[in-house]
């Protein structure tokens, strides 16, 4: 089972808190609801979804995972089969035939039984050469399932994103539509201009437009989801609301040592080193002489039972054996090997630059997060209700808060960014350094990276 941590729990109180502190503001009370919009109006009938449940489906479903695990299926059931010898054979010899088809009668009948052994180190060798192959088969198909789990993530988090930002450019819509009954209301009293109630009418129709745009975007993400199942596009998913964001591993070091030791990529390198090798013993050793044994039985012609018996042991001369193995076989087993070594070595350079490159992503977005969530927020919501006190008070101009809201609503939307960055940047690293989890050890914030 795939362990893929929940998205976090976005707190947007803070637009909350203002639209209700912008509520009593101007002359009576002024209630504007902000209209429903598509997405919202199918929230009921969508169909709830977790990342490891939408994980199991796929794995259970996506054809190359499937083609992977055939594939270790059968070169697993191979294995036994490559420890035993060829057949043995089972013969009749007809002697002093009367003609060609006639047996029998005054022919002599001899029976024979023939069964070749290799000689014992290429049938050992022969077996580990098909384990080799299987265990090869079987990292294959650990890394399609993970392949198949990143593929997955990317447009989920992608869905988590466009609807998120729908939620948040929906709680900026209706503190603009505040805004814009507060300045009516002042125009309306002579306390305010009509150039005031234009501006908040032209940032809120610019809102809609991000609004209609992200619930397209939300909707294709829907579909890139639903594509993956062979289900209708216009299937609606409903994310979780809430969840813990996973921690951030700090030490790069112990993540590069454990790719070194999970990713399927270089596990499967390092057992095509241990084939190469033991098929170099192999052909080293192929001009190592197999026996031949027969056993021969005749019944004479005008007689019931057998009465002369033969017992053939032979021994192959490995003759062109030897001369196939100078004339280029051993050289070219120890060139596979050396073959196989440098593309590990290049494989391990590439994971580990994978995981470089994926760390240095997840580590920016985490710190842009906490930035975020820390200093940027607060003191943009800050900003807000600065700004809005000195409107009241006649010290500055509406043009000042709309600055204000429009960075509120800039880093509310960058922090969903930063944030669905960070689960992506986590899904890249798990990729990198192949594994469901990484190591407690690298998860410890005493750690230095």
């Amino acid at each position: 089972m795939f362990h893929v941590s929940r998205l976090a729990s976005i707190k947007i109180c803070p637009l909350l808190r203002l639209t209700l502190a912008l509520a009593v503001i101007g002359a009576g009370s002024i209630v504007v609801a902000a209209p429903v919009s598509l997405a919202d109006s199918a929230e009921d009938a969508a169909i709830p979804i977790t990342l490891d449940g939408l994980t199991q489906e796929l794995l259970s479903r996506n054809p190359a995972v499937q083609a992977k695990r055939r594939a270790y299926e059968a070169a697993r059931s191979r294995v036994f089969a490559a420890w035993l010898p060829d057949d043995p054979e089972f013969g009749i010899d007809a002697e002093n035939q009367p003609s060609l088809f006639e047996i029998g009668g005054r022919g002599n009948l001899e029976y024979m039984a023939t069964q070749t052994i290799p000689f014992p180190t290429t049938l050992i060798l022969r077996g580990r050469v098909a384990l080799r192959e299987a265990q090869i088969a079987q990292q294959h198909y650990q890394e399609a399932i993970r392949d198949a789990a990143w593929h997955l993530e990317q447009p989920y988090y992608d869905l988590y994103l466009a609807r998120r930002t729908r939620v948040a450019l929906g709680e900026v819509r209706a503190l603009l539509e505040k805004l814009s009954s507060t300045v009516r209301a002042r125009y309306e009293t002579n306390r305010g201009s009509q150039e005031d109630l234009l501006k908040a009418n032209i940032e809120l129709s610019k809102v809609e437009i991000e609004l209609f745009s992200t619930q397209q975007r939300e909707q294709v993400a829907q579909a890139h989801v639903a594509h993956l199942f062979d289900k209708p596009l216009d299937t609606r998913y409903l994310l979780p609301e809430e969840g813990l964001r996973p921690e951030f591993p700090t030490s790069r070091q112990l993540l590069e040592q454990q790719a070194l030791r999970t990713r399927p990529e270089l596990i499967a390198a390092e057992i095509g080193i241990q084939r190469a090798k033991t098929s170099r013993w192999l052909a080293a050793t192929n001009w190592l002489p197999d026996l031949t044994g027969r056993i021969e039985a005749r019944q004479f012609a005008g007689e019931d039972s057998m009465r002369e018996y033969d017992t053939f042991i032979g021994v192959r001369v490995p003759v062109w054996s030897l001369i196939k193995g100078v004339g280029g076989e051993w050289k070219a087993a120890g060139a596979d090997v050396r073959q196989v070594e440098a593309e590990y070595i290049e494989m391990k350079n590439e994971v580990l630059l994978a995981v470089a490159e994926a760390y240095a992503k997840a580590a920016a977005a985490d710190q842009a997060v906490r930035t975020y969530e820390q200093f940027i927020l607060p003191q943009a919501k800050q900003q807000v209700e600065v700004s809005l006190a000195a409107y009241e008070a006649g010290r500055v101009d509406f043009l000042n808060l709309i600055d204000a809201q429009r960075m509120l609503k800039e880093s509310q939307l960058a922090f969903y960014q930063a944030e669905a960055g960070y689960e992506q940047g986590l899904s890249d690293l798990r990729r990198a350094v192949g594994a469901q989890e990484f190591d407690a050890a690298a998860r410890n914030p005493g750690e230095s990276p």
